[in-house]
């Protein structure tokens, strides 16, 4: 234990500096706020992108059906519409739906 205690008193500042180097290189790689960490929010973040992309097309797209079912009343506009969500039509008619 004294060889310890020696070899500790001898080596002090070179034992701390080394610990304190590990825990800033550990930390900096695999911390909360580290490298990888990084990047996962980073992909997590465009993907999130995206998401706000889509609903804003989708959002968009409903604003104008809805104002052209209000405002500015389209026929052609509700019976595609009519035909679209109950899937009605003529005697003999094809119905094809593209997406």
């Amino acid at each position: 234990m004294k060889k310890f205690f020696l070899f500790f008193k001898n080596y002090k500042f070179i034992i701390i500096n080394i610990f304190l180097i590990m825990y800033f290189v550990i930390n900096f790689f695999d911390g909360n706020r580290g490298y990888f960490s990084f990047q996962n929010k980073k992909l997590e973040y465009q993907s999130l992108v995206e998401v706000e992309k889509n609903l804003k097309i989708e959002n968009q797209q409903l604003k104008e059906e809805n104002e052209a079912l209000t405002t500015k009343i389209n026929l052609e506009f509700i019976d595609e519409m009519y035909r679209k969500k109950f899937l009605v039509g003529k005697k003999g008619e094809k119905l094809i739906i593209i997406k």
